[in-house]
C-alpha cells in the first residue's frame, strides 16, 4: 500500500513538472503583435501619407513575420475611435525574440532613422502577446 501511495505521488509530480514546462514554453513561444500609431510632421498630407506607406512596406520580408500591415487612418464618427493618427502598422511575429531581432536588424534601423523617422512628429507603438 505504502509502494503504490509513493509511486502515485512520484507520478503526480512528474505530471505537474511536465504541464509546467510545457506551459512555461508555450508562454515563450506566444506569437506578439507590433502596433505602431503614426501622426506625420503634416498631418492629413495625402502625399505624405503614401510615401510613408510605401517605404514601410520595405520592412514587409523578414524572417519570422507571420503578418504585416501598413496603412492610413479610417475616419470614424464614433467618438470611442482615435483617428487623429496618419498611418498605422501591425505586424505579428512568431515570439518576442523575433520582434527583438526585427527591431535590432541593421535594415529594419536604416530605414526608421533615414527615410522615415524624417517624417514622424509623433508615434506610439503596443505591444502584446497573443494569449
Amino acid at each position: 500500500m505504502k509502494k503504490s501511495t509513493a509511486l502515485g505521488v512520484i507520478v503526480v509530480l512528474l505530471m505537474s513538472l511536465t504541464f509546467s514546462v510545457t506551459s512555461y514554453a508555450e508562454v515563450k513561444q506566444q506569437t506578439v503583435t507590433h502596433v505602431v500609431m503614426v501622426w506625420l510632421k503634416k498631418p492629413g498630407d495625402k502625399l505624405m501619407r503614401k510615401k510613408f506607406i510605401s517605404i514601410s512596406k520595405e520592412l514587409n520580408n523578414f524572417p519570422g513575420v507571420i503578418h504585416r500591415h501598413v496603412g492610413e487612418v479610417l475616419p470614424s464618427e464614433r467618438k470611442i475611435v482615435d483617428d487623429t493618427f496618419d498611418v498605422a502598422v501591425t505586424a505579428t511575429f512568431k515570439s518576442r525574440k523575433v520582434l527583438r531581432a526585427y527591431l535590432d536588424h541593421p535594415r529594419h534601423k536604416k530605414i526608421i532613422h533615414e527615410k522615415l523617422k524624417p517624417m514622424i512628429n509623433r508615434v506610439v507603438i503596443y505591444d502584446f502577446a497573443s494569449q
